[in-house]
């Protein structure tokens, strides 16, 4: 047993089953020895995300920026990673957020994250009852059960940093890259979207190896869009990663091109039809 999951089973000695919230917490982001202390990106890693399609990436979310608010102050990468987007924006108008972190009080500037979301810790419920995660032996064990047809994931972090975003900003926008469902999609998860990565391979066993392998669900975006506006936001635009690429213009996209065929064409193709964005707007 790691050092990490002798932690957990710690803490759920002491104080029985914990939410898989608290379990998820703690596998990602506990400061000694959470997943993403490491470095989980790239071909050596266990996944890819957009942000590694630089320049390309880079130069798509700028323009972006640009055309959603004019003289913005900057840019605020929020859950940034490696900070690839630096290089795009440059110091001064780049401001890098990470997990933990408050998110930096500015007044008209844009708000980003790429695949932050989806690794916002959820809880699991089953007709209103919370599963939770005990130690079973050397290992984690779902209780009372594991999830079965019909549970629900709701991520209890979601409004407080959608209301955090909100009050850190003056005026100017939220842009929010991620892959997620609508409701009347949720026939694709009967037994929930929860997924554990390790080597670019997917798994549904997200209760093994905690801090070695990534754990995310996919977002609900029509539960994101209602807690955006309860926060106070409103939503300006909702659609497919590929749709908001090709509403930059001809121009944009030439120029995109122009700074690496393969990356646009891996960022517009393969991702720009499994990622969606979300616009929101303070104004």
């Amino acid at each position: 047993m790691s050092e990490l999951a002798r932690k957990i089973a710690n803490r759920i000695e002491k104080e029985g089953p914990i939410p898989f919230s608290l379990f998820m917490e703690m596998a990602l982001y506990d400061e000694a020895h959470g997943y993403y202390n490491g470095d989980p990106f790239g071909k050596d890693g266990d996944f890819f995300t957009a942000s590694q399609l630089q320049p390309v990436f880079g130069a798509y979310v700028r323009t972006l920026s640009e055309s959603l608010v004019p003289q913005y102050e900057c840019l605020v990468d929020i859950g940034a990673g490696r900070e690839e987007l630096r290089e795009s924006f440059g110091h001064k108008n780049y401001h890098a957020v990470q997990h933990g972190q408050k998110i930096p009080e500015t007044k008209n500037s844009v708000l980003f994250s790429n695949e932050l979301i989806d690794a916002l810790p959820v809880d699991i419920y089953e007709d209103g009852e919370l599963l939770r995660v005990s130690c079973a032996g050397p290992s984690f064990a779902w209780y009372p059960h594991p999830p079965r047809e019909g549970v629900k994931e709701e991520r209890p972090s979601l409004r407080p940093h959608l209301e955090e975003a909100w009050q850190s900003l003056e005026l100017g926008c939220y842009v929010i890259i991620d892959y997620g469902y609508r409701r009347n999609e949720l026939s694709r998860f009967p037994l929930g979207s929860l997924m554990s990565y390790r080597r670019h391979l997917a798994s549904e066993e997200v209760l093994q190896e905690p801090g070695a392998r990534d754990i995310t669900a996919h977002v609900d975006w029509d539960q994101l869009m209602e807690d955006a506006s309860a926060a106070g936001w409103k939503v300006e635009s909702f659609g497919s990663l590929r749709a908001s690429i090709l509403g930059l213009g001809e121009e944009a996209l030439a120029r995109l091109y122009s700074l690496g065929e393969m990356q646009f064409k891996t960022l517009f193709f393969s991702l720009g039809e499994s990622f969606e964005i979300l616009v929101l707007r303070k104004s």
